[in-house]
């Protein structure tokens, strides 16, 4: 199953990946080579039985004695991805592809604190000239503080009509500015909503970074912001597909309707920061929704780690 995965992976090119690279202080299983036949990502496998996890300290030493940014942990069952000079090592769907990790080693090389690049006070929106709201600065401010602290997940809740999808946009922005990210997919439940987002947000406010529009099964990778319905999004995942390293950021519009239904796993597939976009009621009114209203705020907040009771 391991070698399988792998396989995938690479595509068959064997000038991707190296076998038992011999090492001073001993033997690493995999290494994966970038366009240049440099090292990208170490690559530790256990017996299946085994917890790939476990062996973090043999990987990153392999990792550094040959100068490789990423290491993989994998079992055949249980895969984990490691930035080692960032964060621990977290479980991933799959080995990303060497294009992924191309850019995410180039990512890390250029990118810049967001404190450098500034919020703005005021913008030009379908040619006239906006404020962003007080309450807008002050969500913006909340996002770059949780992504410069290393939080994947964030949960942003705005009123109805108060717009979040100008002020992600917004950020959006500064994130390609600062070299946070370099793709990212917005996902929508209905395709008007998708439609909206694009054409009524993105083609104005990101106009200098392509965008692209996936509904009904359309295939598509161009465009660093690609918008697209759950279902379509969905049937784009896997071989041949949005690898799980594919997107660097993956924003979710109107979450508590889609994070514990038959997508969660969608979301869970891209390894990215994840970002959802509610107007969900704040959970201290919690005795007074019901059933279903309950289950969804509880299961949204625990999905972006901010669940508090």
């Amino acid at each position: 199953a391991f070698l399988q995965r792998l396989r995938l992976t690479v595509n068959e090119d064997k000038t991707q990946v190296t076998t038992s690279e011999e090492l001073t202080d001993g033997q690493a299983d995999y290494l994966l080579l970038d366009a240049r036949g440099r090292p990208l990502a170490v690559i530790e496998a256990k017996r299946f039985k085994k917890d790939a996890y476990s062996a973090k300290g043999q990987a990153e030493s392999y990792a550094r004695s040959l100068n490789a940014p990423f290491v993989f942990l994998s079992n055949g069952d249980t895969t984990y991805f490691w930035d080692y000079q960032e964060a621990d090592a977290r479980q991933v769907d799959s080995f990303f592809t060497r294009i992924d990790l191309e850019r995410r080693a180039a990512l890390k090389k250029q990118r810049r604190s967001l404190s450098a690049i500034p919020i703005p006070e005021r913008i030009y929106f379908h040619g006239e000239e906006l404020s962003v709201r007080p309450y807008q600065r002050n969500c913006l401010t909340a996002i770059d503080k949780a992504i410069e602290s290393k939080r994947r997940k964030l949960l942003i809740e705005m009123a109805t009509g108060t717009g979040k999808t100008l002020t992600i946009a917004l950020q959006i922005k500064r994130l390609f500015q600062a070299g946070v990210v370099q793709r990212v997919l917005f996902l929508c439940d209905r395709i008007e909503l998708a439609k909206q987002a694009k054409e009524d947000t993105f083609d104005d406010c990101l106009s200098e970074y392509p965008s692209v529009l996936l509904t009904g099964g359309k295939r598509s990778k161009e465009g660093q912001v690609v918008v697209g319905t759950l279902p379509t999004i969905q049937g784009q995942i896997g071989p041949g597909g949005f690898s799980s390293g594919y997107f660097d950021l993956v924003i979710t519009d109107e979450c508590h309707r889609s994070i514990y239904s038959k997508y969660r796993d969608l979301l869970t597939h891209f390894d990215a920061i994840h970002i959802g976009l509610t107007a969900t009621p704040n959970p201290g009114k919690y005795e007074y929704v019901n059933n279903l209203e309950r289950r969804l705020i509880r299961n949204t907040y625990l999905f972006f780690n901010c669940w508090n009771p």
